[in-house]
Order: structure tokens, then sequence, then C-alpha cells
């Protein structure tokens, strides 16, 4: 990774970082579906980034989102547990042969099937976390449910289009 890649994937960051503290931490469609995209972000970090350097990166930037949201500890703690787990599940998911080092997991460089599973995997996990870590001592299971399963929909939803509209083809499969 060069300087060049370091700067893009700041600045990747940054404008996903803004995306969601200016127009999604007010944002729920009829007050059940929130969204997350700056799992967006974390869900792409390249696969040869060790374990350590991903969970810190994952600390940082969710810590930061913790702190506008007012929710302390609430996305930092999910996001390190799921991001925790990214490399298992990504074994699981990837064909016999495994894939190689590619920069960025995103649609382009992995097909729409095998990252949309994966995103949605990935997603479904994280939102489940948010919920019941936030919903402590009255957790109502209907609409747990209800908001678990269409946040993560709509955060599926707005990360495939974030990555339509702004990530470039590189390789297609």
């Amino acid at each position: 990774m060069n300087v060049l890649d370091i700067v893009k994937q700041f600045i990747h960051a940054l404008l996903i970082y803004l995306i969601q503290v200016l127009v999604f931490r007010t944002t729920a469609l009829w007050d059940v579906a929130a969204c997350f995209i700056y799992l967006g972000f974390l869900i792409q970090l390249p696969f040869y980034l060790p374990k350590i350097s991903i969970l810190l990166i994952t600390f940082c930037f969710t810590f930061a989102i913790d702190i506008f949201f007012n929710t302390p500890g609430v996305h930092t703690s999910a996001a390190l547990i799921v991001m925790y787990f990214r490399p298992s599940i990504i074994k699981i998911l990837s064909p016999q042969g495994g894939y190689e080092s590619l920069e960025s997991i995103n649609i382009f460089n992995m097909g729409i099937q095998w990252h949309t599973l994966y995103a949605f995997i990935m997603i479904f996990i994280h939102t489940t976390l948010v919920f019941i870590i936030e919903s402590i001592g009255s957790f109502h299971f209907g609409i747990s449910l209800l908001k678990i399963f269409s946040t993560a929909i709509f955060t599926l939803i707005v990360i495939m289009l974030y990555q339509f509209l702004f990530l470039y083809r590189r390789n297609i499969r």
C-alpha cells in the first residue's frame, strides 16, 4: 500500500464519516430503519491488513461515530465484534482457492452476489448487536426484530448505492 492508496482510503473514510454524521444521524425510515453507512467503509477494508490494524481502524472510526450519536461504546463494541470475526466470515464465503490480496472488498472486485451476501451477513450481525446493546433491559422481541431487519436491509441498499455512485471500476468479475 503506497501513500496514494492511504490518502484515497483516508478521503473515503472521511466522506463516509461525514455522510453518516450529517445525513444519516437523524434519518430513520418510519422510525424503524436507521442507516449505518459507516459499515460500508469497514467491510471494504483490504484482505491483506493484519487483524490488529483492522481492529484499531475500527475502534478509532466507530468511537468517533459514537461521540456524535451520543451512544457511548454501542457502535464501537458491535463493530469490533463483527470485524474480529470478519476473517472467519470471509473464509466461509470464499471459493475453494480463496481470493488474492485485493485492494478492497467491493462490488466491482468481488462480484455483486458474493459482495451482497458478505455485506448482508456483516451488517445483520452488527445491527443485531447494536439493537441488543441499546435495548438492554427493555428488549421487545417483535419491534426489535423489525428494526434489525429493516435497518440491515436499508443499510445494505445505501452501501450498495454508494459503491455504484462513488467507487470506480477496476476489475469486473
